[in-house]
Order: C-alpha cells, then structure tokens, then sequence
C-alpha cells in the first residue's frame, strides 16, 4: 500500500475530499517525524517508532582490508509491538 492508496482508502472511509485526507495523512507523518526529530518515542498500536544511536567504531574495507573509522549514527527506527506481530502470524 501506498501513501496514494491510504489517502484514498482513509477518504472512502471517512467520506472525506482526496485533498483534506491527503492534509491529514501529511499531518500524522510530519507528526511521527517531529516527534521523533525531538527524542521522544511515537507509540501506535502498532508500535513505536524511535531514534536509536550508533557509536563510532573500527571497520573494514573489504576490498583492500585496510581499517577505517566509521562515524557515530542517529537513524530512526520502527519496533512493531505484539500486538501487531501477532495478526500477522494468523
């Protein structure tokens, strides 16, 4: 499923314009990403969408085998909940 599809399933479901589903599917997203830009978790039903932080380390290039220093990382993460992996084992 696409964002197009959701914002047509969401405006059949709730019987509104394609354009005001599309403002609040846009709404939700830029919610999940503010809320995450700031630290916080983003719990759903679903699951929780989070920032999770990598340390700088040692690695290795495999082509000549020479080691290199890879930089610390901040990148988002999404933690479905039980609830969610349980539906989709049935």
């Amino acid at each position: 499923m696409r964002k197009s599809d959701l914002i047509m399933e969401f405006s059949a479901e709730f019987g509104t314009s394609k354009k005001d589903a599309k403002n609040m599917v846009s709404w939700l997203e830029n919610q999940i990403i503010d809320g995450v830009k700031s630290g916080d978790e983003v719990v759903l039903d679903i699951g929780k969408f989070q920032i999770k932080k990598t340390p700088a380390r040692k690695g290795r290039n495999p082509l000549t085998g020479e080691t290199i220093k890879i930089k610390a990382k901040t990148k988002p993460v999404f933690k479905a909940s039980k609830k969610f992996k349980d539906c989709l084992e049935k």
